[in-house]
This record gives structure tokens, sequence and C-alpha cells, in this order.
């Protein structure tokens, strides 16, 4: 029975990394290739600096592929699906100090319930597993 459970949850943890990253690159990239449209359609606005949001939208796409590093081997990075969930907590933190400075708060506050989602997930699903692999004889 513990066997099955820990498939289970080390198949959702796995499913919710690869998800987790690939929003990141996905995000990212457009974010990096798509600036100007990106921009009026979330925050009807044109950008003003598009060096500083390049740029993050590169980190965004470079850390996408960090997360995406455990679904590989989630036994041999399992330290940085701890990393993943503590760079998702310091993101919502981030966000929600500072969505009065944007024009469009409002869009700030849902990325930051997104993240906090994500990071909710990750972390009850990773102490899932941790918790099961521990018990499990095989390991």
């Amino acid at each position: 029975m513990a066997g099955k459970s820990f498939l289970n949850v080390s198949v959702l943890l796995r499913v919710t990394l690869l998800l987790v990253g690939l929003h990141s690159v996905i995000l990212g990239g457009v974010i990096y290739f798509y600036t100007i449209p990106f921009y009026q359609f979330f925050f009807s606005v044109d950008p003003d600096n598009l060096f500083f949001i390049k740029q993050s939208g590169l980190f965004l796409f470079l850390a996408g592929l960090f997360y995406l590093t455990p679904v590989i081997n989630m036994n041999r990075y399992k330290i940085i699906i701890g990393l993943v969930i503590f760079s998702k907590v310091t993101a919502v933190t981030f966000l929600f100090s500072n969505a009065h400075l944007t024009l469009s708060p409002k869009m700030i506050y849902l990325a930051g319930l997104g993240d906090g989602f994500m990071a909710t997930a990750l972390s009850l699903l990773a102490f899932l597993w941790y918790k099961n692999r521990k018990n499990d004889p095989a390991n």
C-alpha cells in the first residue's frame, strides 16, 4: 500500500515540477521575445525600459530550466526541490510587497497568487513524497 501511494505522490510531484518549470520557461520566453505585446496585453501600457524587462524574462526562462532539473531524477536532485519551493515563496513575497510600484497592481497580485498556489502544491507534494520515501523500505 505504501509503495502505491509513494508512486502516486512521486508522479504528482514530478508532473507538478514539470508544469512549474514549463510555466517559467514559456513565460520567460514570451516576456523576452514579445515584450511589447505582453505589456500591452497585461498592463495596457508600452514598456519604458526594455532592457530590464527582457533581463527579467531571461532570468525567468533560466529559472524554469533550473526548476526542471529534479524532473530528471528527484532522489538525486532533492535539494533543488526545496530551492524551487523557496524561490516560489520568495517570488510571492516580492510580488506582494512591490505590487504597488507598478501601473497595474492587480496583475501583480494575480501573479503572486499563482506563485503562491505553485509553492503550496509543491510544498505539500514534496512533504508527502519525502515522508513516504523515508517510510519505504526500498530506500
